[in-house]
C-alpha cells in the first residue's frame, strides 16, 4: 500500500488488494479513482492509517511528516481540552479583554471561550440558556485582533440569525457582521457585486457572516473552499443526517477549514449516532472511522430487514462518550447557573363526547367514523365532496400521531392528490374540528387562574391548534389579548412584539419560537400538546428558564388521561424522543401507562 500526496488537502492511496482497498475506502471515507486501484482520502484521515500497518504502508518522508504532525496536533487538542475542563471550579485562565454587556463573564463561559480559542476544533455541549453564543463571539474577536482569521461563518437556525447579530452588538460591537439571506443577496455580499452607488458600502469584507442550515447547499456554490477561516455550527445537531444535501454541503465543503466548532444542547439523547456528523464536521481525525456508515456498522446492529431501526452494541455508548468527551466541554444549567426554580406541573382532563368516541374507534380498529363531518370540516363544503366520513390509520406509527391530534380536539384528514398527467402532488388535506374538546376548556380555566400581570407562552405543535387556541382566546379574553407565532412568521420579531406589547398571551409552535429566543421577561408557559422531540421541549423550557430570569418558572402540561398525551409526556420527562417500535406502539395504545415499563427496559439495555 503506497500513500502519497494527492493535493494539499488529500492523500492518494494505492492498493492492489481489492478487499483491502474497499476496507480502506470505508474507514478513511475515500473516493475511488476510476479504473485505478487507488482512492483519494481526506488529509486528516491520515491519522487513522495506523490501523492498517499490517497492510504494509509505504509513504514518502513528506507524507510521513504530515501524518505525524496531524497525529501530534490531535493528541495536543485532547490534552488541551482536558486541561481547560480541569480549570472549572478553580483558577481559570481568561486571556481576553472583555468589554461586553455582562458585568463580567461567568466561569463556565470562560471555559467555553478557552476550549474554542486554544483548540482548532472543539464542541460546546451545554443546556439551553447557558449563554453559549458570547464565548464563541469572543474567540472570533480575539483571533481577528491577532490577525489569525479574517472571515468567520456562523451557521444557525433561520430564526436565530438576527439573535446572533444582536448578541454581536452587545458583546463584540467592534466586529462587522452580516446576515446571508437568499441566494441573490448572498452572492452580492460574498462576491462584492453591489453596483449601485448607494450600495458601495456593502462591497466590503465582514468579520462574521451568519447563514442558516437550509441555505448552505446554495451558498457553498457561490464561493471557493478556503473563503472562510473559521466556521461555527450553532445548534449543530441539525447536521445529524448523513444523507441530507445540507449536511453533505457543510461537512464536505469545509473539510479543510482551519478552525471549526460545534455548539449544541445535546448530541445523543436516545440516538447515539446523532453525534457522528457534527463531529465528522470537526474533522476526519476526531472519529475512529471517518465514514458514517462504517462507524454505524462497527457499533450498531439492525433489528429489521429494511435496516431502518438500529440498536447500539454493548459498549458503544461508552465509546461515543469518550469520543465526544475528548473534544468537548459541557455544562448543565443547574450546575453553572444560579437560577430560580423550574416548577413543572401536569393538569389533566377526561376526553368526552365525539372526541372520546373517535379516539376509542381509532385506537381499537384503526378506523373512525365522523358524524356530520362536513359541519366539522375547515373547508365547510368548499370542496369536491369526495371525502369519506371514515378516517383510517394504516399502521401504529401513523395512528399514534392521529390520536395525539384527537386529544387536542381536531383531526387532520391527510389527503394528497397526484395529477396523472404531470405527476405533481397537491395537498388537499382537510381539518376536522371536534365539537367536544375538554383540553381547550382546561386551558381557559388554567389561564383564568393565573395572575393578571403575567405573560404566558402557550406551546402547541400543530398549526391547527394555534388557530383553535387563538379562537378560544378571542372568545374568552378578546382578539387583542394574544399574538401567534407559527409557519412563516419571524420568531425574533414576534418575541420582540410580545415583549413590547405586554399582551398576556403568545401562542407559538416550539419548533418555530422555542429555539434560540430570549424570553426571560415571562415566567409561565403551557404545553397544550408536545413535540415528539426531547430537544425541542428542552429548548422551549430553556429559553425562559435561563440566565437573566429573576422569577421562578412554571411549566404546565395539559394532557388527556389514558391517551397518547401521557405517552408523549412520559417519554419527554425521561429525556426520550417519542420514537417507539411498532410493537411498543401497539402495547402503549392498549395501555398508555406501559410506557414507563418500556422506558425502564430501554434504560436497562
Amino acid at each position: 500500500m503506497k500513500v502519497s500526496m494527492y493535493d494539499k488537502n488529500n492523500l492518494l492511496i494505492e492498493c492492489h488488494n481489492p478487499e483491502h482497498l474497499d476496507i480502506l475506502q470505508s474507514v478513511l471515507d475515500g473516493s475511488k479513482i476510476r479504473n485505478q486501484p487507488m482512492i483519494k482520502v481526506p488529509l486528516k484521515s491520515g491519522v487513522l492509517l495506523s490501523q492498517f500497518e499490517s497492510y504494509g504502508i509505504e509513504a514518502s518522508p513528506v507524507v510521513q511528516a504530515t501524518i505525524t504532525k496531524l497525529s501530534e496536533n490531535n493528541k495536543k487538542r485532547i490534552i488541551n481540552i482536558a486541561k481547560i475542563k480541569a480549570q472549572y471550579g478553580g483558577d481559570i485562565r481568561f486571556d481576553y479583554n472583555y468589554h461586553g454587556y455582562y458585568e463580567k463573564p461567568m466561569d463556565h463561559q470562560k471555559v467555553m471561550f478557552n476550549a474554542i480559542y486554544y483548540s482548532d476544533a472543539a464542541a460546546i455541549i451545554a443546556d439551553p440558556g447557558t449563554c453559549k453564543t458570547a464565548p464563541y463571539l469572543w474567540a472570533i474577536d480575539k483571533r481577528v485582533q491577532e490577525g489569525k482569521i479574517k472571515k468567520t461563518l456562523v451557521i444557525t437556525l433561520s430564526d436565530l440569525k438576527k439573535n446572533v447579530i444582536e448578541e454581536m452588538s452587545k458583546q463584540v460591537s467592534n466586529l462587522k457582521g452580516v446576515i446571508l439571506e437568499n441566494k441573490a443577496k448572498s452572492e452580492k455580499i460574498l462576491n462584492k457585486k453591489f453596483v449601485a452607488k448607494k450600495h458601495l458600502c456593502k462591497n466590503i469584507d465582514y468579520d462574521v457572516y451568519v447563514a442558516n442550515y437550509e441555505s448552505m447547499d446554495s451558498i457553498t456554490k457561490l464561493i471557493q473552499p478556503g473563503y472562510f477561516d473559521m466556521v461555527v455550527l450553532d445548534e449543530a445537531h441539525r447536521v445529524g443526517s448523513p444523507g441530507s444535501d445540507q449536511t453533505k454541503s457543510i461537512v464536505d465543503f469545509f473539510d479543510d477549514c482551519p478552525y471549526k466548532y460545534i455548539i449544541t444542547g445535546t448530541l445523543h439523547a436516545n440516538n447515539i449516532m446523532s453525534f457522528y456528523m457534527p463531529f465528522r464536521f470537526l474533522g476526519a481525525d476526531t472519529v475512529p472511522y471517518a465514514n458514517y456508515y462504517e462507524f454505524r456498522r462497527r457499533y450498531m446492529f439492525t433489528v429489521d430487514p429494511d435496516q431502518h431501526i438500529w440498536k447500539a452494541i454493548s459498549g458503544a455508548k461508552e465509546v461515543v462518550r469518550k469520543i465526544t468527551g475528548n473534544l468537548s466541554v459541557g455544562f448543565k444549567k443547574e450546575d453553572c447557573l444560579d437560577l430560580p426554580p423550574l416548577i413543572q406541573e401536569v393538569y389533566s382532563c377526561e376526553m368526552a363526547g365525539d372526541q372520546k368516541e373517535l379516539y376509542d374507534q381509532m385506537k381499537d380498529h384503526l378506523v373512525g367514523t365522523i358524524d356530520a363531518m362536513c359541519d366539522k370540516c375547515d373547508k365547510k363544503g368548499n370542496c369536491d365532496m369526495s371525502c369519506e366520513d371514515s378516517m383510517v390509520a394504516k399502521n401504529a406509527l401513523i395512528l399514534s400521531g392521529k390520536l395525539h391530534q384527537i386529544c387536542s380536539g381536531f383531526y387532520i384528514n391527510t389527503r394528497v392528490d397526484v395529477n396523472q398527467d404531470t405527476g405533481s402532488a397537491t395537498n388537499n388535506s382537510n381539518i376536522i374540528t371536534l365539537h367536544d374538546n375538554p383540553k381547550m376548556s382546561l386551558l381557559i380555566s388554567t389561564l383564568n387562574n393565573m395572575p393578571d400581570d403575567d405573560q404566558v407562552i402557550i406551546w402547541t405543535n400543530y398549526t391547527a391548534s394555534c388557530k383553535h387556541i387563538g379562537d378560544a382566546l378571542s372568545k374568552s379574553f378578546g382578539k387583542d389579548s394574544f399574538i401567534t407565532c407559527f409557519g412563516d412568521d419571524d420568531a425574533y420579531e414576534k418575541v420582540q412584539l410580545f415583549r413590547s406589547s405586554k399582551k398576556p398571551y403568545i401562542v407559538a409552535n416550539p419548533h418555530k419560537m422555542g429555539v434560540g429566543q430570549n424570553i426571560q421577561f415571562s415566567h409561565y408557559q403551557i404545553f397544550f400538546n408536545n413535540s415528539r422531540s426531547f430537544i425541542v421541549r428542552d429548548q422551549a423550557l430553556g429559553w425562559q428558564h435561563r440566565q437573566g430570569q429573576k422569577e421562578k418558572v412554571t411549566a404546565i402540561d395539559l394532557v388527556c388521561l389514558d391517551s397518547m398525551d401521557e405517552v408523549a409526556l412520559t417519554c419527554l420527562q425521561n429525556k426520550y424522543d417519542l420514537n417507539l417500535s411498532l410493537s411498543e406502539y401497539s402495547r402503549v395504545l392498549k395501555n398508555p401507562k406501559d410506557i414507563r415499563t418500556i422506558i425502564s427496559m430501554k434504560k436497562g439495555k
